[in-house]
């Protein structure tokens, strides 16, 4: 097998066609490949820079639009983060508004990329924060399923999560309460998260054992989006707070 050098410049690859002139049809008579390099001094083609750069300036446009303004720079942590609930947070209101039947909203730590900036947020902030197309998903546990999946949070140390609160010992879920009411091993429950999760992304083998998926056409990313967009039309300054809804003992 050939390999090339790390020192050498990508290359387009080329086919030469030669069409035969005495056929109706154009037939392949012949191709010649070659390596031709792609570098920076590449002549710019104007043609196509004027057909995109309208729909580029527009989008910068948007993008830079600020969507909210917060009092903090909002960072993730654990156990808990501001980041951390501010997500949680957004996809629970959101399912609740969307009409979804579910008692527990999670996403996971790794998904959340960046940290949101003290003071104007712009719109491509968000985008950079969740720059993937996951959507919401929601599987059902049993009562020792549930029990499993708290302590895979635990054992991580602390994940994103809304409508519920327990603390952490010895890398295991204890204390559990959903929705302020007392965890139930012989209840069932409903997690609200993304089909990345659901497909047992991120480690969480747990989510083999759940069942009753369904799929919704909202992105997590919406989620926060239109989190923000309701809060400011409220006249509020977003200021995501630690509230203890994961605690280390």
């Amino acid at each position: 097998m050939h390999h090339t050098s790390s020192a050498l410049k990508p290359f387009a690859l080329f086919s030469l066609l030669f069409a035969t002139a005495c056929s109706p049809k154009l037939q392949l008579a012949s191709s010649e490949k070659a390596l031709l390099p792609i570098t920076q001094d590449q002549p710019k083609d104007s043609a196509i820079l004027a057909y995109y750069k309208p729909y580029k300036m527009h989008l910068d446009s948007q993008m830079n639009d600020i969507i909210a303004v917060s009092a903090i720079e909002i960072v993730k942590g654990r156990p808990e983060g501001p980041l951390n609930n501010l997500m949680a947070d957004a996809m629970y209101d959101t399912g609740k508004l969307k009409n979804i039947s579910f008692d527990v909203a999670y996403t996971n730590y790794g998904g959340l990329r960046i940290s949101l900036p003290k003071g104007n947020i712009p719109l491509y902030k968000v985008y950079e924060l969740m720059p993937f197309e996951n959507i919401f998903t929601t599987v059902k546990f049993s009562g020792s399923d549930m029990q499993s999946f708290f302590d895979y949070i635990a054992e991580d140390g602390g994940d994103p999560i809304s409508g519920a609160t327990f603390k952490i010992k010895d890398k295991k879920a204890i204390d559990i309460k959903i929705n302020d009411q007392p965890f139930d091993l012989q209840k069932e429950y409903i997690l609200l998260t993304s089909d990345y999760m659901a497909n047992g992304g991120d480690g969480g083998i747990i989510f083999a054992k759940a069942r009753d998926r369904k799929e919704y056409n909202v992105k997590l990313r919406d989620a926060m989006l239109n989190y923000l967009q309701q809060q400011t039309k409220a006249g509020k300054i977003i200021n995501p707070q630690n509230d203890g809804r994961i605690t280390v003992e």
